[in-house]
């Protein structure tokens, strides 16, 4: 099973993207496996791309998808690409709505 160590700090340009998907529960795997698929596919070779983690709601309902880039302009360079613009379209068709939205970390605790 995969595992990752997350590198969060509030320096720098680093931005998060978290897109929270509302979806039938009947196709939240569907979903899961098709972000899952576009991240490896389309995302891990991209320069610009850090790292991405998936989380299904325990109700079926949601999937987050929290995605770490090197700045801003990296994530926008990657939304230009015809590929990408397929994988949001496929993964949008999946999902009832979406919401994603472009953070900047400003606090990180740990235990």
């Amino acid at each position: 099973m995969p595992t990752t160590m997350i590198a969060v700090d509030t320096d720098g340009e680093q931005v998060t993207l978290v897109n929270v998907f509302t979806v039938a529960p009947e196709r939240q795997d569907e979903l899961v496996d098709a972000l899952d698929r576009a991240t490896g596919q389309v995302f891990v070779g991209d320069p610009g791309f850090v790292s991405a983690n998936l989380h299904a709601s325990l109700d079926g309902t949601r999937v987050v998808n929290y995605a770490q880039w090197t700045s801003r302009e990296a994530y926008e360079a990657a939304l230009a690409r015809p590929e990408v613009r397929e994988h949001i379209g496929e993964a949008a068709a999946l999902a009832e709505s979406f919401d994603p939205t472009l953070v900047r970390v400003r606090a990180v605790h740990h235990a």
